[in-house]
């Protein structure tokens, strides 16, 4: 076993109770004057160019309108959710991927389902990992 004398840390603002007394382990603060008037310059950043952020935006109101009319038909159709959700509990993921594909979308789609609910991404980039995709997550 070893054997460590000061098991706690000398705080460095300690400051010595009689002016005679400095502790082993003082270390005394100086402070750089030099170092703080210097003006510290800032990060110079290229201008902002929202060309590709227009772009994004415009492809994700088409995924917002595609995104709708599947909604739309889920909400307004009874009997096409419960073949949808027929179709998903079966594990039958062509044919899902044909009944979402049947309401009028037309990008891509991917689909995957659990017994509690279903996740649809829609997609519009034309290369992978590009702009942009909408995950839908429904519970049922």
């Amino acid at each position: 076993m070893y054997y460590y004398g000061h098991p706690y840390m000398v705080y460095p603002y300690y400051l010595p109770q009689s002016i005679g007394t400095v502790p082993v382990n003082y270390a005394p603060m100086y402070r750089n004057n030099l170092i703080q008037s210097t003006v510290r310059q800032q990060n110079q950043y290229p201008p902002v160019d929202t060309e590709q952020l227009d772009k994004s935006v415009h492809k994700f109101q088409d995924l917002m309108k595609q995104a709708n009319l599947l909604l739309a038909k889920l909400a307004e159709d009874p009997v096409f959710a419960k073949e949808l959700m027929t179709e998903a509990q079966q594990s039958k993921s062509e044919k899902v991927n044909k009944m979402i594909e049947s309401t009028g979308i037309t990008i891509d789609v991917k689909t995957s389902f659990t017994p509690t609910g279903i996740r649809i991404i829609l997609n519009n980039s034309e290369i992978a990992g590009q702009c942009c995709n909408l995950l839908i997550a429904l519970r049922w």
